[in-house]
């Protein structure tokens, strides 16, 4: 098959979800996922052609073998999706990794697409070039709405010392919140304020441990990763820390998985960065909790 005999699913275009400018050497993979592009972008540049007599390059597998059905059932997804049905951004799947970009409403719909994808299984990777319009509004106005609906939610997400600040579009959010679930909701709902066009979230969970050198850091990272109310997801991990920064390593079913292990081991306070080394395998079997060691 060519990039030039793919036909544009009917029912995409319909579902409002399309596929945009990729560069050419992506032409082939999108066609094999189920999208057509322009057959200009898979024709071959002469002045790229190597010379007569020169080996030939080896070819790239742009397209992996199950990218056709992992984006067909992102697509569901999105569609069943009050929200995201409605929104009119690009996906496109290359051996795995899902690349969403165009415009999308709000940080809350953006979160929410990539959330979506990142907790399928067989994506190993989510790229976010996806951009919000800022709003005709004065920062001043966006940082009011915003403390306005989380001062609403306090109570339930334990928010302390709310700290919100705007500037040119971009929310920081600082402050304490109960833990690492709640987190990540007062994140979701300053996403819905339109003109909010992304988001800082430096809130830190009241619980999070800490360590002061890294033998302490080390003992708290793995407590904290294995807190099933923190970390949810099965793993086989491993964890090591030196001169506070905090590697990760292992493998794990989810990609989602992979970063809010990074997120955990990045909260627990002393910690200076995290080096996430984790591997997304869509054949490990996952399982509801992570077995999580100290590096040998």
């Amino acid at each position: 098959m060519t990039a030039a005999s793919c036909v544009f699913p009917a029912r995409l275009r319909a579902l409002r979800v399309a596929l945009g400018p990729v560069a050419p050497a992506l032409a082939f993979a999108a066609c094999m996922a189920g999208v057509c592009l322009p057959a200009a972008w898979a024709t071959e540049d002469p002045q790229t052609s190597p010379p007569a007599g020169a080996p030939a390059a080896p070819k790239r597998n742009i397209a992996g073998p199950g990218d056709f059905a992992i984006r067909e059932k992102l697509i569901q997804l999105f569609t069943r999706d009050a929200e995201l049905g409605k929104e009119t951004f690009h996906i496109v799947m290359v051996n795995g990794g899902a690349v969403f970009s165009g415009e999308i409403k709000s940080c809350a719909a953006r979160k929410r697409a990539l959330t979506i994808a990142a907790t399928i299984r067989g994506v190993i990777n989510v790229t976010d070039e996806m951009t919000v319009r800022r709003a005709d509004v004065p920062d001043s106005e966006l940082a009011r709405a915003v403390a306005a609906l989380l001062g609403d939610a306090s109570e339930g997400l334990g928010l302390k010392d709310q700290d919100v600040r705007v500037e040119d579009g971009v929310l920081t959010l600082g402050g304490t919140v109960k833990d690492v679930a709640a987190r990540g909701l007062a994140e979701d709902r300053a996403g819905t304020v339109m003109g909010i066009t992304r988001i800082s979230n430096q809130l830190r969970p009241a619980g999070a441990p800490a360590g002061a050198d890294d033998a302490s850091l080390l003992k708290a990272v793995l407590a904290y990763l294995s807190d099933f109310h923190q970390f949810s997801f099965g793993g086989d991990l491993t964890v090591r820390v030196d001169q506070g920064v905090v590697t990760l390593k292992g493998k794990v079913g989810l990609y989602m998985a992979r970063q809010q292990a990074a997120v955990v081991a990045s909260l627990v306070k002393g910690v200076a960065r995290v080096d996430n080394r984790i591997k997304v395998d869509p054949a490990h079997p996952g399982g509801r909790m992570a077995s999580i060691q100290a590096e040998k």
